[in-house]
């Protein structure tokens, strides 16, 4: 069975729709108000919508350097990855997955003597010479899943007692 190529829809009713609009324009005016009087501050950030507006990404102000980056994320070659993919999972999924992994930044296959960071908090693999340029880009987080590079250290006495 196939999906019909035309949409049965129904249409909100205008009378609701103008409700709806007008509900909301009251509430944005409430919070505005309430951020006038200083009651409420409101969430909008302009550095965060920076890169949106400007076409340039600028890395959080704690976000490591990229060569600190680069030195936590030693490069490995990729036969040793796949010995400790195999170690850790001697299914032969696990080992026939990380054999026929891609770098995803240039979609070129991984060879076994290619050099290849292995990132902090996703593991995923990438040639050295892609990731690097990510890094010296400003960017902090993995470009196929967005995690971290690196796993965030916890802050001081308080942050060891609470999640230590």
């Amino acid at each position: 069975m196939t999906f019909p190529l035309v949409c049965y829809c129904d249409a909100v009713p205008r009378p609701v729709a103008a409700l709806f609009k007008f509900l909301h324009a009251v509430a944005l005016a409430f919070v505005l108000v309430l951020c006038f009087l200083g009651l409420y501050e409101f969430p909008y950030n302009p550095e965060d919508h920076a890169p949106l507006i400007n076409g340039r990404h600028r890395p959080p102000r704690d976000a490591p350097q990229p060569e600190a980056l680069k030195r936590r994320l030693p490069p490995v070659e990729f036969t040793e990855l796949v010995s400790v993919a195999r170690q850790k999972q001697p299914t032969a999924t696990a080992g026939g997955e990380v054999a026929s992994s891609t770098c995803r930044v240039c979609l070129e296959g991984l060879e076994a003597r290619d050099e290849v960071r292995r990132l902090g908090n996703c593991a995923h693999a990438f040639h050295t010479r892609c990731i690097d340029r990510w890094i010296d880009m400003g960017e902090v987080t993995c470009p196929l899943c967005r995690a971290n590079l690196l796993p965030r250290r916890r802050a001081g006495l308080l942050g060891r007692a609470r999640f230590g």
